[in-house]
């Protein structure tokens, strides 16, 4: 009778064990696209851009688009527990926000298709003395191929 009892609560026990997990959090190589999402806390809307990126080889390409700036980009990257490290190898000009160039350490958040890169550090704009304005940059991707 036991036996009866135990081997249902075994395959049940057992199939809670090989759950998938949903979150690869690693760079897959291919093209994605997506938005760049500029989130500021002073203000209530945040700001996007759509953006093309390619991986491979441990270099990724921008694909440039006309209306915004930096118009592309294009580097080195590594990934090392959940983070990546992104080098972009361009000259900038210095009239816009160079937090927007891919450059820098990524939080890495990913399924296999889709795939999130939000910056570490948290930019500060000083409006005054005592208060501070928080701007987060974020790629929200997903794999084309």
């Amino acid at each position: 009778m036991k036996v009866k009892i135990y081997l249902p609560l075994f395959f049940l026990g057992f199939s809670f064990g090989c759950k998938k997990p949903t979150r690869v959090d690693v760079l897959t190589e291919g093209n994605y696209t997506g938005v760049l999402v500029i989130t500021n806390s002073m203000k209530s809307v945040p700001v996007t851009h759509p953006i093309s990126i390619s991986l491979k080889d441990g270099k990724f390409n921008i694909t440039p688009n006309a209306n915004l700036k930096p118009f592309g980009g294009k580097g080195t990257y590594t990934f090392k527990n959940k983070i990546g490290y992104f080098t972009d190898d361009g000259v900038w000009t210095a009239d816009f926000d160079w937090n927007m160039i891919l450059n820098g350490e990524y939080d890495i958040r990913s399924s296999g298709v889709d795939l999130t890169l939000r910056k570490r550090s948290g930019i500060k704009a000083g409006f005054s003395s005592a208060s501070y304005a928080t701007i987060d940059y974020e790629y929200i991707l997903k794999r084309s191929n």
